[in-house]
């Protein structure tokens, strides 16, 4: 299996250390772990611990280069092929959501927090499976866009 995991930068946070963390453990049992991000000081452990990093802008919410980054984006995914991806935060969302039509690759994301209710906030609820790190985030998100009990599950950090 081939799982992509994208987030804006590797530095330090909880998000950040989470996307080590499973890295690790996935490529542990043999699972293809590939992080993009637009860099930053964790990103050199991601190879260290047997995955793939690549750096590519899922950082920016520059309206103007969206469009480029996105046929960039959908060229990067169509040549890894990947199984699912991983999504942590929202420009990263948004940025697979357009890039991912003609694709159909499986998308998780990961709530992690209580984010404005807001259009843009609510591409974290609009993939495949949606990840929720506490109980509150997972009710925060069923009051505000109606996302669907089966499409959550609850994982503590």
């Amino acid at each position: 299996m081939k799982i992509v995991q994208l987030l804006p930068e590797l530095n330090e946070g909880g998000v950040e250390r989470g996307v080590v963390e499973l890295n690790r453990e996935y490529s542990k049992l043999g699972f293809e772990s590939i992080v993009i991000s637009n860099g930053g000081k964790l990103s050199s452990q991601i190879d260290l611990d047997g995955g793939k990093y690549i750096t590519f802008d899922v950082c920016s919410k520059n309206i103007f280069t969206l469009i480029s980054r996105v046929f960039k984006l959908r060229k990067i995914l169509k040549e890894i092929n990947p199984d699912i991806l991983h999504v942590r935060s929202r420009v990263p969302a948004w940025l697979v959501f357009f890039a991912n039509k003609s694709l159909n690759i499986k998308v998780v994301s990961t709530v992690h927090g209580f984010n404005s209710v807001s259009f843009y906030s609510r591409i974290m609820t609009k993939a495949d499976g949606v990840i929720c790190v506490s109980n509150s985030i997972k009710e925060y998100i069923q009051k505000h866009y109606d996302t669907p009990e089966e499409k959550i599950t609850v994982i503590a950090r």
